[in-house]
Order: C-alpha cells, then structure tokens, then sequence
C-alpha cells in the first residue's frame, strides 16, 4: 500500500507500518495519524531526521477542536512509532502516556564532568581547622556519592542505609519503604562492593565501633542528613567545568546519569532495550518502564555527549582511595 509519506523520516515511518502490518495489525486509523505526523515533520522540520522533544512539541499539543482522549490516542500511536525507533537502535523522544509540557530537566554528567567531579572529592582537604568527625565525613562523601552514581538510588534511600541492608557477599542492597512505600533489592558491582568493605573497616576505626548507619553524621547514632546536597554543590563548583555549566547538577543528576550511562551501554552492546527496561525499573524503584523511559529522553541530548564504550563502573571505582 502506498503511504504517501513525503518527509525526512518517510523511511522509518514505512518501515514501523509494515512492522506493525506484519503482525496481524490494521492500523488502519494509525496511519492516518502517522500522516498528519508527516505533514508536521515535512513542514516544520525540513531534512532533520532526529526525533526529540522540541522536534515533536507543536504536534503533541492539543489542537482547539479536539477532545483530550483524541489527543491522547494520537500521542499514543506517536509513543508506539518511536518505541519502535528506540527498539532498532535509533535515539528518538518517547512521550508519556499523559504528556506534559513542562518539566524540571536535570544536567547529566558527561565523562569528563563525572571525573572533575571525583578527583575534587578525592583530593578535597578542609580549609579550616577539621575534627576528626569532619574529617570522616569527607571520606564518607566518597562512598556516597559513588554509591548513587553507579546503582542510581535515590538520595534519601542511601542516606538512610543501615549496615543491615548491604550484603557484600551478593553484592545487593536492600532498600525498605522507598518511595511509594515499595521494598525492593538493589544491585551493585563487584567494585563497589570491595570498595565499601575497605570504607566501612575505616569507619568502624574511626567510631570506635560498628556503626549502626552506613554513612553516620558528625553523631553517629544519626544518618549523614540531606545537608550532604550543600557539599556537593560545593564540590562541584571547584570542577573546571563548573565555570562552563549553564544548569549545575545536583546530587539527583548522579542518579539520572546513572540512567543514561546503563542505557547507552546497553545498546552500545546490542541489547534490546524493550528486554532491558524493566529489570532497570526495578533497580530505580520506577512504577513501569515508562517512567524509567522519562528519565532517558527528558535528556535525549546528552546521549551524544555521553557515548562511551566506558563501563560506568570504570569512570570512577579504580580511582577511590580511603584512607
């Protein structure tokens, strides 16, 4: 059937409706909904063939005379075709099922940004007077820090680790009402693992026993507190990179990084992302996919920044020294 696509991505809108026809599919209504998407693409976009947000924002919105679940079913087939581009190795924007315009976008830390970062946390040395307490904070930073980047937990859930919910010999973390009230178990490398058993001789040396908190605060019957966010945008500012920053990241954007970093990885390595998405979910606590998909393409650009055949584990862990 001819489809009188006319665009720069004729070819990969043909190829998602054979797909979708090779199945069994009609797809009858769809395509009508891809050619108004056409129409959109050959008169906004010219030759421009990367499918991104911006590309795509005039038509996701809700025309005057259309009902919201009509609107809803038209973003829906475009949340189909670019699943599809995603799925053959091709980056392209993935709209949520109830798309919203405006989000809050965090920086993601591309390589060398991640190891300005590290060296500055691993050559910090106080400008005042520090205690022992201060001193040992310092080193607990590292971990912390490291610990977020390379799993993706959520600041509150590390900082809230007891010495209980990390088995080092599985090399896991157990993470108990977490957002949303959810348990679920955390994988982490082998080289974390080695690094927090190296951390955690230190710590027991500097408290004088074991600690019940895996990153205590200056009391070490209390968790390290949600004042570590002040230390890091400290630490960040004394990166090169800082000076050339538009957005400065926050602690959140080690876990986004950590996103970003796994998925490039994987399809660097030719995995299918539709097989690989849930298990990642699961890692970040995420409802579906789709959310963990959110997280991805509010950031699409950074892939381009980001691609390395690095493994995110070797950015950082080699270079870790505890004292």
């Amino acid at each position: 059937m001819d489809t009188k696509f006319s665009s720069s991505i004729a070819p990969v809108l043909n190829d998602f409706l054979a797909q979708k026809r090779s199945l069994g599919y009609k797809y009858s209504t769809e395509e009508n909904v891809l050619r108004t998407l056409d129409r959109y693409w050959h008169d906004n976009n010219g030759n421009n063939t990367d499918i991104t947000e911006k590309s795509l924002e005039g038509w996701m919105q809700k025309k005057e005379t259309e009902t919201v679940a009509s609107r809803s079913n038209r973003v829906s087939v475009l949340r189909q075709f670019t699943l599809y581009l995603n799925s053959i190795g091709k980056q392209a924007f993935v709209p949520m099922d109830k798309y919203i315009k405006s989000h809050s976008v965090f920086h993601v830390l591309n390589t060398t940004e991640i190891q300005e970062l590290f060296q500055v946390i691993d050559t910090y040395e106080h400008r005042c007077r520090q205690s022992p307490e201060v001193t040992r904070m310092i080193q607990e930073y590292k971990i912390l820090f490291r610990l977020i980047l390379t799993t993706g937990l959520r600041k509150s859930e590390a900082l809230c680790l007891r010495l209980q919910d990390v088995n080092l010999s599985e090399n896991t973390v157990s993470i108990y009402q977490g957002k949303r009230r959810k348990d679920r178990l955390v994988y982490m490398s082998p080289d974390m693992s080695d690094l927090i058993s190296e951390y955690l001789k230190y710590l027991s040396q500097q408290i004088g026993s074991e600690s019940f908190w895996l990153f205590p605060s200056v009391d070490p019957a209390k968790h390290m507190s949600g004042g570590c966010a002040q230390r890091f945008r400290d630490f960040w500012n004394m990166t090169p990179s800082a000076l050339k920053c538009e957005k400065a990241p926050t602690i959140h954007s080690l876990r986004h990084t950590y996103v970003v970093l796994r998925m490039n990885q994987w399809m660097e390595n030719g995995y299918d992302l539709k097989v690989m998405m849930p298990y990642l979910s699961r890692q970040l606590g995420h409802v579906s996919a789709e959310e963990t998909f959110y997280y991805y393409h509010q950031v699409i650009d950074a892939h381009r920044i980001i691609h390395q055949k690095d493994t995110l584990a070797s950015l950082v862990l080699p270079e870790v020294r505890v004292k």
